[in-house]
């Protein structure tokens, strides 16, 4: 449900309810309707659809920051409406046997996909990456940079809120029996196979795994719900005992940066990370976390950390930012945080991502009305994340091999046959058709020596 209240100095504020709700409620309203309703409506601004059912929204209109107004829905039957100009498709939702196709040429298509890789590789191949015009992903290259989507501000990097003197976190570590790094993970089968290197950490330093996955000590009982209490005070408290935290994404992709990551640095905790290859970038500085990947094995990087858990000047040197509380205007984060135009937790002045997304598309439909030779064309790196490695028994990357590999090529299968069956004008093919016609492919060829050429 969509609440637009106008104040005195005509701002708009848009709250977002999310509630557990489904297709029937736009199913209800459709059926209520004569069968020329939709496409009959005039609606004097251009129309963009959600194509697949997010904001659960039937019909309203927006206006964006330069009075420009678009009317936007959940409902597909508005396509035939003359006044239609653009859908937009939520990525962990997006099928390759549920498009509107045949695709018109007026027709612009938007991608929201915050989400890990996990959820649907077909954004990984760059003849999907084109079928789009606008992007919200979290590359910083995308049209709506979505990279600190997990940060709500500068200030809550500087917060002394959480911040524990290295000795005390010393004294932690005998009083309370802490171990020297803390895991909190309840997703254990993850494309980036973190815990087979963890496992192998856990070899040569001791770490409390709060989580499921490789859990070895226990929660309090409020805390049990990784959803619902990934931002408790409680959860923010533990974990700024700990000198070191695991930051190791789901996934291994440029930018993908979680509250994994950011987690550790707004309470004063190294983390040691793994999955954007270029997380340095978005650091408060250039010496505030540690990459598994500057260690050739895992017993390397375990060496190192017992180095700083027993050197407070060492451990420090990674908690300047934190311990000055200054992050200069110079780096990537600053400048990101700067620019960017929306908010998260409910930021009632300026809205959330979403919202961005839906103006930044119905403004470039107006630019594209006043000047048809106007196009817009995303980019493969606006998401085009590799294929997932796995680790050996001795924690060393592996490339082309696992489950999740396998799971990479087949969508790879599924989108070559999607794109044949459009070159040849096949608009009306079912889910499990396009399963068959992949797997054909897929299973008498995948043999690890053929793709290792």
């Amino acid at each position: 449900m969509r609440y637009l209240d106008y104040d005195p100095h005509d701002i708009v504020y848009i709250t977002e309810i999310r509630q557990p709700l489904d297709r029937s409620i736009l199913d209800n309203y459709i059926k209520d309707k004569d069968e020329n309703y939709f496409a009959s409506r005039n609606l004097s601004v251009p129309i963009l659809i959600w194509w697949t059912p997010f904001t659960y929204d039937t019909g309203s209109y927006i206006r964006c920051g330069d009075q420009t107004r678009c009317f936007i829905s959940n409902i597909r039957k508005y396509r035939d409406n003359k006044d239609f100009s653009a859908f937009l498709f939520y990525g962990t939702d997006f099928h390759l046997y549920d498009l509107p196709l045949p695709r018109y040429q007026h027709e612009q298509w938007a991608l929201l996909h915050e989400e890990s890789p996990k959820n649907n590789y077909a954004f990984s191949f760059e003849s999907i990456m084109n079928m789009f015009n606008h992007t919200a992903t979290f590359k910083r290259h995308s049209d709506v940079p979505l990279t600190t989507q997990w940060l709500a501000s500068i200030d809550d990097l500087l917060d002394q809120t959480y911040v524990i003197d290295i000795k005390e976190k010393t004294n932690l570590q005998t009083i309370e029996n802490l171990a020297p790094i803390i895991y909190i993970q309840s997703d254990c089968f993850t494309p980036s196979d973190r815990d087979l290197y963890i496992k192998e950490l856990m070899k040569y330093i001791p770490i409390d795994s709060y989580g499921s996955c490789l859990h070895n000590k226990d929660l309090p009982e409020n805390l049990r719900i990784p959803v619902e209490t990934m931002e408790h005070d409680d959860i923010l408290k533990l974990v700024g005992k700990y000198k070191f935290a695991l930051a190791f994404e789901n996934a291994v992709c440029t930018d993908y940066i979680t509250e994994k990551f950011w987690r550790p640095l707004r309470v004063g905790t190294i983390p040691i990370v793994y999955g954007s290859d270029q997380f340095q970038d978005f650091l408060p500085d250039n010496h505030s976390a540690i990459s598994i990947l500057d260690f050739p094995t895992p017993a390397d990087l375990a060496r190192y950390i017992h180095e700083l858990n027993t050197n407070d000047k060492l451990y420090d040197s990674y908690r300047q930012f934190k311990l000055t509380r200054t992050i200069s205007n110079d780096t990537l984060l600053a400048q990101t945080m700067s620019k960017r135009t929306w908010g998260i937790h409910n930021d009632h002045i300026r809205g959330n991502f979403i919202s961005k997304l839906e103006c930044h598309v119905c403004q470039r439909v107006h630019k594209t009305r006043q000047d048809p030779t106007l196009k817009y064309q995303a980019k493969f790196d606006d998401y085009g994340c590799p294929s997932p490695t796995t680790f050996d028994s001795q924690g060393v990357k592996l490339e082309r091999s696992g489950d999740w590999y396998r799971q990479y090529e087949f969508s790879r299968c599924q989108v070559n046959v999607f794109q044949e069956l459009i070159e040849q004008g096949n608009y009306s093919f079912t889910e499990k058709e396009l399963y068959d016609a992949a797997a054909k492919r897929f299973s008498p060829s995948f043999r690890r020596d053929e793709f290792l050429k």
